[in-house]
């Protein structure tokens, strides 16, 4: 069965008590700016008294500049759901960390040669190799490999550039009770969280905090990461460029363009 367009409606007879919007590819191009509409669209839901939380593989410290430009004052979800952060506060919440030692060690056997990273509730990045960590952190540090694991961390990625998607898939099927996300692009990647933290068990947790339910939530993304909480969500909307594989786990799609394929369904929302 295909999934509803936006073009053809909003299929919901309710109104939101909580919008969860992802931020790159989705609210914005990569490291690109908000367009004023999604902005204007964002103040006239929240006008409504609609909640609206940025829910991001970012940091805190990479996220809150992009809250602020979209208006948005309250709780922000960061790390793939392992820290919660409050923008008008300028502080975090809660963090979920996990020991990330005996997975380096494991995947270490798994993908020889493998460039390592973790991530700390800060949002600084530690590394056996340097490179760009793009929107995702405060700031990227070189350390040895033994030094990696030496406190407890929100993130854990590996990097490499000489295996392919088979052997990044044989290695995550190894790790199967932390939250895995792997792909192949330029570089073969694997982020890895801890157990049972995604998207949407942080998106609960702020539900919990504000008496909301989980079936009055809209929640708008474009990639693996945020699959957990286009299913959870009451509402779950895709981008229109999101992967097929993807689209099929929501149940709505917006348009292809970042920012107003956001916009385009806080408008009708906005507008009931």
């Amino acid at each position: 069965m295909s999934v509803p367009h936006i073009n053809d409606g909003l299929p919901i007879d309710w109104t939101p008590q909580l919008i969860a919007l992802d931020i790159d590819d989705t609210l914005t191009l990569h490291l690109g700016e908000m367009k004023p509409r999604v902005i204007d669209a964002i103040a006239a839901v929240r006008a409504q008294g609609v909640e609206v939380v940025l829910a991001t593989g970012r940091s805190f410290s990479t996220t809150t500049p992009v809250a602020r430009d979209a208006g948005i004052d309250g709780y922000v979800v960061c790390s793939n759901g392992a820290i919660l952060g409050d923008v008008s506060r300028d502080e975090i919440i809660e963090a979920v960390t996990f020991d990330a030692g005996p997975v380096i060690e494991r995947l270490n056997e798994l993908v020889p040669g493998a460039v390592f990273a973790v991530e700390d509730v800060h949002g600084v990045f530690y590394t056996t190799h340097m490179f760009s960590t793009g929107p995702l952190g405060l700031r990227i540090e070189e350390v040895s490999f033994e030094d990696l694991a030496n406190e407890p961390v929100v993130r854990l990625v590996m990097r490499s550039n000489r295996h392919t998607e088979e052997a990044f898939g044989e290695a995550a099927a190894q790790l199967g009770f932390h939250q895995v996300v792997y792909g192949v692009a330029d570089v073969a990647w694997m982020d890895v969280g801890p157990h049972d933290v995604t998207k949407a068990s942080m998106l609960q947790q702020v539900c919990s905090r504000k008496g909301m339910r989980a079936d009055r939530v809209v929640a708008i993304g474009d990639n693996w990461n945020d699959v957990p909480m286009l299913e959870w969500a009451g509402l779950g909307v895709a981008m229109g460029q999101a992967v097929p594989e993807i689209q099929s786990k929501a149940d709505l799609i917006t348009l292809d363009e970042p920012g107003d394929g956001v916009a385009i369904v806080l408008e009708a929302i906005a507008l009931g």
